[in-house]
């Protein structure tokens, strides 16, 4: 395991309406298998409350974002195919789809760089078009 400088752009909109998040934050960096797992929190995320984020990017095909803490969830993020995924925040439970259009995945055990662009909907209805930037030094 290493320990890593985590930078992160996410887009998410629908109609023309786009935000913006970004974080730069410690973290860490490991190779399991054919698997790059990277590890981080973010404090400001809910308020104050730690949010635990971990992200293991398998190829070009597929990638599970875990999250513990205030908020949580398990989004499985898969080129070509549209899952069901949980996400749970202090409001209640959601089960969200998710439709991985996009996976470039350029990590290795020094760092790199990994894209992910996919879209969530809610009862087949398009909530927002998502895409992800991370990269790793």
């Amino acid at each position: 395991m290493k320990k890593v400088m985590v930078k992160i752009k996410g887009t998410q909109g629908l109609d023309g309406q786009k935000s913006v998040v970004e974080f730069l934050g410690e973290g860490t960096l490991k190779k399991d298998g054919d698997a790059y797992i990277i590890s981080y929190s973010d404090n400001a995320a809910a308020g104050g409350e730690a949010i635990k984020t971990v992200l293991t990017a398998t190829g070009d095909d597929s990638v599970v974002l875990e999250r513990s803490g205030a908020i949580k969830s398990r989004l499985l993020i898969e080129r070509g195919v549209r899952n069901n995924c949980f996400y749970s925040v202090p409001e209640g439970n959601l089960t969200l789809g998710i439709y991985g259009k996009e996976i470039e995945n350029r990590l290795n055990e020094s760092g790199g760089k990994i894209k992910m662009v996919y879209t969530l909907d809610a009862d087949m209805r398009l909530i927002s078009e998502n895409t992800v930037e991370i990269s790793v030094r």
